[in-house]
């Protein structure tokens, strides 16, 4: 965030000076999760208005009061997921240390002042925003890394396995598991070690972390309930 922004609270709001593309980012981000976003002029000054919380980042919160709230942030994460993979989705990298505002138990991203629209890659994905975050409280995201390292080898072509920089175990489970029939856009985490019985076409993979469910499609919320699965992608 620009530390030249001005802000205000009143009441059970919180007011913050805002860029040009903030509020459209952040109304893009959150319009289907409740979060309530507005804006209003004071001393002719544009402000974003938002509800008032806790802001949980690298900058709030201190290290040695960082394992305090870590299981806050743990609990959230497949919540926090869904805003991270719908930036990707909508092509905004959000270019900065990530801000979280902590309100009614859920965590929701801020701060958008000097995220732009991109082409989203390898070397601008809010992913890798994301598990800089996680590691900044000390909180695992193996199973992220190696979810998207999944997905990313299924998306793979068939004729341009061979020339990538996969290992040799990863083609091997590449050539075993490959279904050209299917089209794998989502990927699912299930911390248990177990086959996943879902009536859809799908990849599945096990290793040390659990289970990565590789799918066409988004799964209904009973199923991804059902079976505890995380939605990572």
């Amino acid at each position: 965030m620009n530390g030249n922004k001005k802000t205000f609270s009143k009441g059970n709001m919180f007011y913050k000076e805002y860029s040009k593309n903030e509020f459209m980012f952040l109304k893009m981000l959150h319009g289907v999760d409740g979060l309530h976003l507005d804006t209003i002029t004071f001393d002719n000054t544009e402000y974003i208005e938002m509800p008032k919380g806790h802001v949980i980042s690298i900058d709030t919160i201190q290290k040695n009061q960082r394992n305090s709230i870590r299981h806050i942030i743990i609990e959230n994460i497949p919540f926090m997921l869904q805003q991270v993979s719908l930036l990707n989705e909508l092509g905004i990298y959000y270019s900065d240390a990530m801000q979280w505002l902590y309100v009614n138990d859920k965590m929701y991203l801020i701060d958008m002042d000097i995220s732009y629209f991109t082409t989203i890659d390898y070397s601008y994905n809010n992913y890798d925003l994301f598990i800089n975050y996680l590691s900044t409280f000390d909180i695992d995201s193996s199973y992220i890394t190696e979810s998207l390292h999944y997905l990313d080898l299924f998306q793979t072509d068939k004729n341009d396995i061979n020339d990538t920089f996969y290992s040799a175990s990863y083609k091997e489970l590449y050539n075993k598991l490959h279904d050209d029939t299917i089209q794998v856009k989502h990927i699912y985490f299930c911390r248990n070690q177990r086959y996943i019985q879902a009536n859809i076409k799908n990849t599945q993979v096990t290793d040390d972390n659990g289970t990565y469910y590789i799918t066409e499609h988004i799964l209904n919320p009973e199923i991804v309930n059902e079976w505890e699965l995380i939605n990572i992608a």
